[in-house]
């Protein structure tokens, strides 16, 4: 395969790629609310999504198809405050809305500093996979 080839392919499996992967989601968002089944009955997929997820980010930054080179210490700030607010909030609407008892003020915080470390750890993990693939992109430029 020629270069031109190489990048139609890789364009092709990307699309469906994210095809699988939102129609893995609407299959998990009918699942739950069109069916009212519970979380345990399609936690497989759910699971396998959020691996698939966490390594698709990881790869795309290590590889240098995500170029966060000039990315400053404001914006990975501002990213990690957004991740937790939305992460706040499916907290609060899963745990709150969607569930008849729903939590105590205590039982929420508790959930949300879970939060605020997941996301820190994924930050710091992700910062360090770009610096290695830029790193790796460096060397192999030289």
């Amino acid at each position: 395969m020629d270069e031109r080839n190489k990048q139609i392919a890789y364009k092709v499996i990307s699309i469906m790629y994210f095809l699988t992967i939102f129609a893995m989601q609407g299959i998990v968002l009918y699942r739950q609310f069109a069916l009212g089944q519970e979380l345990a009955d399609f936690e497989d997929i759910a699971i396998i999504m959020t691996i698939n997820s966490l390594f698709l980010i990881s790869a795309l930054l290590y590889f240098g198809a995500i170029p966060i080179r000039k990315l400053k210490v404001k914006s990975v700030i501002f990213i990690y405050l957004a991740f937790v607010l939305l992460g706040s909030l499916f907290t609060y609407f899963k745990y709150n809305v969607f569930q008849s008892p729903g939590l105590s003020f205590k039982q929420l915080f508790d959930k949300l500093i879970i939060v605020f470390t997941i996301i820190g750890l994924l930050m710091g993990f992700w910062i360090l996979l770009s610096y290695m693939g830029k790193r790796r992109i460096d060397k192999e430029l030289e």
